[in-house]
């Protein structure tokens, strides 16, 4: 497939990152709405990309002793291929060795199986839902939680999904190359 990268976005990504926006999530945020993400010293925006295009993006918020999970995209046509089970990780992976964080939290969507199995795949735990939290279409979201988050033991665990992940990845033909 080719040269991959995970990594923090610049400012000449937004375009690609907003254009990512579109095709998963119909516009949650604009151009200056990712651009505030990359200046806040607080959030973590990650890509995977190719020289030319980011295939995938996900943020997160460090807020007190939460790392809370705000978005993870994947293109529709690279998914199934570990791109967001990378990002996910390598989230939970900067949320851990900041050493403050106890926990982490998102929303889904009820009807997205998908990500709801990933998430499981690394500890989340249903504790709550959101009624009418989306809109395009609306539904309901699902509130999950991931305890532990700064214990030595999970450390551990998130560098066996790293390589689990990493190892699915490069299966599908890419050459990935960390630059977090």
């Amino acid at each position: 497939m080719g040269q991959l990268e995970l990594r923090r976005p610049t400012i000449k990504d937004l375009d690609s990152i907003v254009q990512l926006d579109q095709v998963c999530l119909g516009g949650f945020w604009s151009h200056q709405g990712y651009a505030r993400e990359l200046e806040n010293s607080h959030h973590t925006l990650l890509v995977v990309a190719t020289l030319d295009q980011v295939w995938g993006c996900g943020v997160s918020w460090g807020i007190a002793d939460e790392l809370h999970l705000v978005l993870l995209m994947v293109h529709p046509q690279y998914r199934r291929q570990g791109l967001a089970g990378l990002l996910l990780c390598r989230l939970l992976q900067l949320g851990h060795q900041g050493g403050d964080r106890q926990w982490a939290t998102l929303e889904v969507r009820a009807s997205n199986e998908a990500a709801q199995r990933l998430y499981q795949h690394f500890g989340f735990e249903l504790v709550g839902r959101r009624p009418h939290y989306y809109d395009n279409p609306p539904e309901d979201a699902l509130i999950l939680w991931r305890n532990h988050l700064n214990t030595p033991e999970t450390g551990q665990e998130l560098q066996q999904h790293w390589q689990h992940w990493r190892s699915r990845v490069e299966a599908q033909g890419w050459s990935l190359s960390d630059r977090t």
